[in-house]
């Protein structure tokens, strides 16, 4: 991996370090709100907790061997080294602090220690919000000594509303005419499920205007994910005039805890061990020897209210691009629904929303990826992404005239 690619990691990581720091400072400075005994937990409570992390994770978490790969770390070598670690801490505060790290140290943007802040957005879209597929999850955020130690109560998600959450309650695009009869410009900057219909009559009334340009730019530049079902409906289902079909291999490690989630979502899973050598020998070599189930996604699309655009797609993309932002571009380009212009992704975007587990003592909730999923070239899509089919660099630029990636468009 390239310095490029690792800095546009390493933003991504800090990104999401951000977003968690309030587990870290919040939930865990308050005693009060600590858990349902309102006390510092023990030192051989903290423990129990990390080995009850470690043994769900090194059972059930897909990305060991590809984060040994791409940033060298022997995560479920350093066992000892983190055990220490969790020694050194002097109270619940530290505790939290510690664990955040060393879940960190999996380099993973799917795999954290929720904040309280997150923990209500997931709790209104799991609990509050939750169908059948999703009760695995609810159950999780439902747990009352969670609740406690997130200092939550159902009141006060109504008080805090989406605008002080993850999902913003504005509107996730931007739309605009770059040079008139000719390119048409939208950006998406998050793949945000509580704006799905509210932002959908807006963009579609945008494509309409456009519907006879011979260029249409799709911005997601620094979107690091959401709900895929915002691109879905809202991006690909107006502007194509037949179906768009994507097949995908997903991994499963065979770990108890996952099975209800994955049941949940109605994956068939089937063994490994019953597919041909033929087939096996394209995978990566993990999958043989630490997977035991797989599964074919295929992702569909149909028209919907189409406007049938007959001009070419460009996508814009970045290291940035995320999750349900990852799925687009990969998406997009398997499909040949655009072209995708700028560098390479950020990854992790095929499969099933993340897993969540929580901690017996402190209550803390771990969130972590549960599938490894291919490219339909067979490489990792959390190791290599997405690569554009135009490489340039991918800045953003306030005056299009200075931005590379419309550049590149227009010229195209």
């Amino acid at each position: 991996m390239g310095k490029k690619r690792l800095l546009n990691k390493s933003f991504l990581l800090i990104t999401i370090c951000i977003l968690i720091s309030t587990t870290i400072s919040g939930c865990s400075t308050g005693k009060e709100s600590m858990n349902t005994s309102n006390r510092e937990l023990t030192m051989e409570e903290k423990l129990e907790d990390f080995e009850y992390m470690y043994k769900i994770l090194e059972e059930n978490y897909p990305f060991f061997k590809v984060n040994e790969r791409v940033n060298g770390v022997d995560w479920l070598g350093n066992k000892d080294e983190y055990i220490e670690k969790i020694k050194q801490t002097k109270n619940d505060e530290e505790f939290a602090e510690k664990l955040n790290e060393i879940i960190g140290e999996l380099n993973n943007g799917h795999t954290y220690l929720l904040s309280e802040e997150l923990f209500s957005d997931f709790y209104e879209i799991y609990a509050c919000e939750g169908t059948r597929i999703t009760k695995p999850w609810k159950k999780v955020f439902d747990n009352e000594n969670v609740k406690a130690r997130y200092d939550f109560s159902e009141e006060k998600l109504e008080e805090l509303g989406h605008e002080n959450g993850f999902w913003a309650d504005r509107s996730a695009f931007t739309s605009k005419i770059i040079i008139p009869n000719e390119v048409a410009y939208i950006n998406i900057n998050k793949m945000n499920g509580f704006r799905v219909d509210e932002d959908g009559k807006e963009i579609r009334k945008f494509f309409k205007t456009v519907k006879d340009y011979p260029k249409l730019i799709i911005d997601i530049r620094g979107n690091g994910g959401g709900n895929e079902f915002y691109w879905h409906k809202n991006i690909v289902a107006p502007l194509i005039d037949k179906p768009l079909s994507v097949d995908y291999y997903a991994f499963a490690r065979g770990g108890r805890y996952s099975e209800k989630f994955h049941r949940s979502r109605q994956l068939k899973l089937k063994k490994v061990s019953g597919l041909k050598k033929e087939i096996v020998e394209k995978f990566p070599q993990e999958v043989e020897s630490d997977f035991k189930y797989y599964t074919k996604i295929n992702k569909t699309i149909e028209p919907y209210e189409s406007i049938n655009f007959k001009g070419n797609i460009y996508l814009l993309v970045d290291g940035i691009v995320y999750s349900a932002a990852e799925g687009f571009a990969s998406f997009a380009k398997a499909s040949g629904f655009a072209t995708l212009v700028g560098e390479r992704t950020g990854g992790d975007g095929i499969g099933i929303d993340p897993l969540f587990f929580s901690l017996p003592n402190s209550g803390l909730v771990v969130a972590f990826s549960s599938l490894l999923c291919l490219n339909p070239d067979y490489t990792i899509n959390e190791e290599v992404q997405t690569t554009p089919d135009i490489e340039v660099n991918p800045m953003p630029h306030p005056d299009y005239r200075y931005d590379e990636c419309i550049q590149t468009v227009i010229k195209d």
